[in-house]
């Protein structure tokens, strides 16, 4: 089986990645896109790992053999199934080592084409922190700026379609910037997926005369931004969008409702969760009497109020004192209609 490194695999067309690891381990991180086929389940790879660790690593393999052995057929007919559908199947483990091998050799020998990542997925993750870590951005950032509940992301996707290149920070992170958090959504990704997938859109943008995103701190839900990004995003055009307080509450109200009405207690503990994070903060605006009374009336499921104390005695204040280090902005609008707002940006950014 061939041996190929990641940096030549990008040089392929028609490729596809077979992550042979554990369950647990593709859920944790893989290469985007990859396909999981393990060799061993969660439980068989622990068992793997005690032997190796516990008696000796030759009775590790063998025990990987024995647990191997009933498996094959159906292992190569998987990687077959997919391998008709692509030029480059790449295998790959951890360390590209015996799991990818033994699968691979075994594939080969009834016909299939295959290759195996240089070093697996070790050497993938640190090919990509070494992209990161000098990365060369050519493009500048537009950063949008606005309270929560003006449209920032639904923004980015209405200068996408006007032909506008967006990173779409919190999209790639899984992770809302609202009280509600990650409500509704899977769980957030992980610094190595996060990684991955922002240097996989940069890769597809870098070059373009200007590329679109929200104003982020350094940290959004678990992913970290690398300091190139934020070098970048401190050097951008910076424009701060206004809506009325009216439109803000509905908008936010809209994102969560579907949520709320498909499991309505549910969301209802979640929220609090979210509350009890933030209570010393909203206990210093409103007092605790205050916070009760917050609490009551989101037991009571009364969404569009809490949302509007929410955004008044805690967002509104956290974000002004951001918003107001850049003191003047190249460009503000004021308005509820996200397309107009668009129309205008485009227009304003041919001068740039």
């Amino acid at each position: 089986m061939e041996l190929i490194s990641y940096e030549k695999a990008l040089q392929k067309e028609s490729t596809i990645y077979i992550d042979v690891r554990s369950p647990g381990e593709f859920a944790e991180s893989t290469i985007p896109n990859a396909i999981n086929i393990p060799v061993f389940n969660n439980k068989e790879r622990e068992k793997i790992g005690k032997v190796y660790t516990n008696e000796s690593p030759e009775k590790a393999r063998m025990l990987g053999v024995d647990l191997l052995a009933p498996k094959l057929p159906e292992l190569v007919r998987k990687i077959k199934k997919i391998a008709k559908k692509y030029n480059y199947v790449i295998l790959f483990c951890a360390r590209g080592g015996l799991r990818s091998e033994s699968i691979g050799v075994i594939s080969e020998i009834v016909g299939m084409k295959l290759y195996k990542l240089d070093g697996g997925y070790k050497s993938y993750r640190h090919f990509i922190l070494d992209r990161l870590e000098e990365y060369d951005l050519q493009s500048r950032l537009l950063v949008i700026h606005g309270y929560t509940g003006v449209g920032k992301t639904d923004l980015l996707y209405e200068l996408d379609e006007v032909r506008m290149p967006i990173i779409d920070l919190e999209g790639l992170a899984n992770h809302r910037g609202s009280a509600f958090g990650s409500i509704g959504l899977d769980e957030p990704t992980n610094q190595k997926m996060f990684d991955s997938v922002l240097w996989e859109r940069l890769e597809e943008l870098n070059g373009e005369k200007i590329i679109a995103v929200e104003a982020e701190s350094k940290r959004i839900g678990i992913s970290v931004l690398p300091d190139f990004f934020l070098d970048a995003m401190d050097d951008g055009v910076h424009i701060l969008i206004e809506s009325s307080l009216k439109a803000r509450v509905n908008r936010i109200f809209d994102e969560y409702v579907n949520s709320y009405n498909q499991e309505p207690e549910l969301f209802i503990d979640r929220l609090l969760e979210s509350l009890s994070a933030i209570q010393k903060y909203i206990v210093k605006r409103v007092g605790k009497q205050g916070y009760r009374e917050l609490v009551k009336i989101a037991k009571e499921g009364k969404l569009k109020e809490v949302v509007k104390i929410l955004l008044t005695e805690y967002y509104d204040p956290m974000y002004k004192y951001s918003q107001d280090k850049w003191g003047s902005f190249a460009l503000e609008i004021e308005s509820d209609n996200l397309q107009k707002i668009a129309k205008d940006i485009i227009k304003f950014m041919k001068n740039y």
